[in-house]
């Protein structure tokens, strides 16, 4: 088959390649993005807080974006049932919508802005050279040839292998967490709200459109088993012992489907090599609850065009920019990875949930912004 070439190829579909690539082709560049999936990936996070949003905006996306999606300011956590505190967001808020939604819309940007994208594209060999072009074969035979790759290809990436960098995987071994997608009860449309109880267990409900909700459960991995193999009555006896302004959603959770999710940090040893780097969870991954793993990854999408259109195709001016301006981004993935890794271990003791949480992490995403923060006690 003959080969095709190109000046930057993105492996995975998901935000941040999405977002990479069109920020990329709105610059006159030749991007190719490969996704061994049928389609864009529907598996991610459902939140936009304040600096992804404001990323967006700087590129014309922001209305798009918002268009069809929620957007809410407030968040209220409660504690074995009582309020502990509520954290009001500002710029408008934080917007909800679907990732998969989210990232559709973006793909389709891409298609006017000249990127193409190759689906059911798996990779059998990848050929990262030094200051030379890679190359991609595919498993189907076709050959791309690029200037730069860009590993946007998730927590297994076949890039970061190929690159020979080191990860570090620290699964959240005391929690796991399942989640749903249920109808929308007047409760969960009122306000989001995130329980917690001291036995070890978190609710969070929110909804993610005028008609549904998620609902994401966190437990001990020694009650998972029981309560899942036991149903719905065993679960809602123990939502009912914490969960406490929003029990008009039990009822729609009698019959709900429940998907058991993996959670882990990762943290990499570096985010690039020569001419390839690394972007969105092949790169860091955090917990949830920290809530702005996307609004990094578009952040970092933006400088990771900045920096290769900066380049001009030269290998080694890429290889100084990506030093330079992409590889302290680890320092603040580390500090919001660390802060995740706070939450996940404290949030059954009030006290120490209450002294771990940083509104300038959680609300701005970066440190040392502290707004006025009401706590409820």
């Amino acid at each position: 088959m003959a080969t095709t070439s190109c000046d930057v190829a993105i492996v995975g579909a998901g935000l941040g390649g999405c977002f990479l690539a069109l920020l990329l082709g709105r610059r006159g560049q030749r991007v190719a993005v490969i996704e061994q999936g049928p389609s864009v990936p529907s598996a991610g996070a459902d939140f936009l807080k304040p600096p992804g949003l404001r990323v967006l905006a700087r590129h014309g996306l922001a209305d798009l974006v918002g268009r069809q999606g929620l957007r809410r300011d407030t968040i209220r956590y409660y504690h074995d049932g009582d309020p502990i505190q509520e954290i009001r967001f500002p710029e408008g808020g934080f917007l909800i919508r679907p990732y998969r939604e989210l990232v559709e819309l973006i793909y389709t940007s891409c298609t006017m802005a000249g990127v193409e994208f190759w689906f059911d594209a798996g990779i059998d060999d990848l050929d990262l050279g030094d200051g030379r072009p890679a190359e991609l074969t595919l498993k189907d035979g076709r050959t791309l040839r690029a200037g730069v790759v860009i590993g946007a290809d998730g927590t297994k990436s076949v890039v970061r292998r190929s690159l020979g960098i080191e990860q570090r995987v620290s699964p959240y071994e005391r929690l796991i967490m399942r989640v749903a997608t249920v109808p929308l009860s007047a409760s969960v449309a009122q306000l989001n709200r995130l329980y917690f109880s001291s036995e070890g267990w978190f609710t969070y409900l929110y909804p993610v459109g005028r008609d549904e909700a998620r609902v994401f459960v966190g437990l001990p991995p020694e009650d998972d088993q029981e309560i899942f193999e036991d149903g719905i009555p065993s679960l809602l006896d123990e939502l009912k012992k914490f969960v406490t302004d929003s029990s008009d959603a039990f009822n729609h959770l009698q019959a709900a489907t429940w998907q058991r999710i993996k959670v882990s940090s990762l943290r990499v040893e570096s985010y690039h090599r020569g001419n390839a780097a690394l972007l969105g969870s092949a790169a860091f991954a955090c917990h949830p609850m920290t809530g702005m793993g996307m609004s990094y990854t578009v952040r970092d999408a933006e400088i990771l065009a900045d920096v290769i259109c900066a380049a001009g195709g030269d290998p080694e001016e890429l290889d100084r920019l990506l030093y330079a301006r992409y590889e302290p981004r680890r320092h603040a993935h580390r500090q919001l990875i660390d802060y995740g890794d706070a939450l996940a271990a404290t949030f059954p003791d009030r006290e120490a949930y209450l002294a771990a949480f940083r509104p300038d992490l959680h609300i701005f995403g970066e440190a040392g912004a502290v707004p006025n923060v009401p706590q409820l006690v």
